[in-house]
């Protein structure tokens, strides 16, 4: 029988009540990532989340703390970073032993213009992006800091974190930039294209062979336009590969310098290309519906548009295998 895909939802180490591990069961989820916070990143909380998690039924396929592994240190090569990935270790070390198979590591920068409701999103406030605004901000560093350096400091994490991780068994996911352009705030993106992730990942197999890999945003991808890459191909090649370790799936209407997060079927591209390659390919790993309207409690929430978003998805995945060839 064909592996499938596992749709996923965040759990967050402060919303693991019995009310929310009983809404991703009854969507027919069992399979999540937990994201802690620096309050909760301790052994006893990480634990204890898991667990409870666990026992209701649900796999814990990725797990991190967004503080950490985010941290701006990492990649400005500011004085306290050893400080910070000392606790970014100590983290994975504690998700390694409790059996969580992928982290994540940073460089996911997210950056935006603001939540506005518009045509686009049926009037609910979606994120939306004017790179011309994000362009004329002050910097976020003292100085520069440009690609070189940026790429110097990444292979410094990765030096000190790869290691940590394959000792523990654990593999560490690596986002794209959002939004995905060489360079503003002050500092040059890691990852804008395709090609860096090439990049990145000889790079990291020359520290601990496999361990890093992609958490691949299709909303990224998408945001970039022919400037990321081919989305389709860079999808079947890294698949291929084994590369992905989760994907991101989200649809904007059109690509950079301006864009709005828009349901899946509203975008500009066609996601059912995405979930044909995904299943030609045999990815069986994880699939989150990413970066949900900010929608209002009076007309059903966050839980009401996660659900729908999930389910459409799930649709789409269903269409997609049913369409495919036995394997």
């Amino acid at each position: 029988m064909t592996k499938r895909m596992n749709p996923q939802l965040c759990v967050r180490s402060d919303n693991a009540t019995d009310e929310y591990l009983q809404y991703l069961r009854q969507m027919n989820l069992s399979h999540c990532f937990v994201m802690f916070s620096n309050e909760h990143s301790n052994y006893e909380d990480v634990n204890r989340t898991l667990d409870k998690v666990r026992k209701a039924g649900i796999t814990v396929d990725d797990a991190g703390n967004a503080a950490l592994y985010k941290h701006l240190s990492f990649y400005l090569g500011l004085p306290d970073r050893d400080l910070w990935i000392d606790r970014y270790n100590t983290l994975n070390k504690l998700l390694g032993q409790a059996g969580v198979p992928v982290g994540h590591i940073g460089n996911s920068r997210v950056s935006h213009t603001g939540y506005f409701a518009s045509d686009i999103s049926h009037g609910a406030p979606a994120r939306t992006v004017d790179m011309d605004e994000i362009l004329s901000r002050k910097p976020l560093c003292e100085k520069p800091v440009y690609e070189e350096e940026v790429w110097e400091n990444f292979r410094y994490l990765l030096e000190r974190a790869l290691p940590v991780a394959q000792e523990y068994g654990m593999k560490l996911s690596l986002h794209p930039c959002d939004p995905p352009y060489p360079f503003y705030e002050g500092y040059h993106s890691l990852i804008h294209n395709s090609d860096c992730y090439r990049k990145a990942l000889k790079m990291g197999d020359e520290i601990a062979p496999r361990v890093l890999g992609i958490k691949f945003c299709c909303g990224c991808w998408l945001e970039g336009g022919s400037a990321f890459g081919d989305i389709l191909a860079d999808l079947r090649e890294f698949v291929r590969a084994g590369r992905v370790y989760t994907v991101h799936f989200r649809n904007v209407s059109c690509p950079l310098p301006r864009f709005t997060e828009t349901l899946a079927e509203d975008g500009y591209f066609d996601m059912m290309s995405i979930m044909r390659v995904l299943v030609q390919e045999g990815y069986d790993q994880a699939i989150y519906p990413d970066h949900i309207f900010e929608t209002d409690p009076k007309t059903g929430g966050n839980l009401s548009a996660f659900a729908y978003a999930v389910g459409y998805m799930k649709g789409l995945m269903d269409a997609a295998y049913a369409d495919a060839p036995s394997r």
